[in-house]
C-alpha cells in the first residue's frame, strides 16, 4: 500500500506495459528496471509538452506521478490515463495537443 496516497498498487496502466506482457500477469518487482526507465522517458517527452503550460510532471515511486505548476500547487497523477483530467483540475486550461502556438513552441524549443 502507498503510505501517502492509502491506495494498494496492484495493477498497471496499459501504458506501463510493454506488448510482450501484454498476456501476462505482471507482479511487482518483474522488469522493474526497464519499466521505470520507460517511465522516466516518458516524463522527460511530457514534460517538454507541459513545460508550454508551466507546469511539471515527475515520476514518483513507480506507481504514480506528481504534476506541479509554478505557483506551488501539485497533485498527484495516478496514470498517464489520468494526466490530462489533472491538468485541468490543476490548472483549469484543456490542453489541445494540435495548437498551432503549443507546435512551435515544441518544434523551435
Amino acid at each position: 500500500m502507498c503510505v501517502l496516497c492509502g491506495e494498494m498498487v496492484s495493477s498497471f496502466h496499459w501504458s506501463d506495459i510493454s506488448f510482450k506482457e501484454q498476456n501476462e500477469l505482471i507482479s511487482v518487482g518483474e522488469q522493474q528496471k526497464e519499466r521505470l526507465q520507460a517511465r522516466l522517458k516518458k516524463v522527460k517527452i511530457l514534460n517538454q509538452i507541459l513545460s508550454f503550460y508551466r507546469l511539471n510532471l515527475k515520476e514518483w515511486q513507480g506507481s504514480k506521478y506528481i504534476l506541479s505548476n509554478l505557483r506551488g500547487g501539485s497533485i498527484i497523477v495516478n496514470d498517464l490515463g489520468d494526466l490530462w483530467a489533472k491538468v485541468y483540475e490543476l490548472e483549469k486550461i484543456s490542453p489541445d495537443t494540435l495548437d498551432i502556438k503549443l507546435l512551435h513552441f515544441l518544434h523551435h524549443g
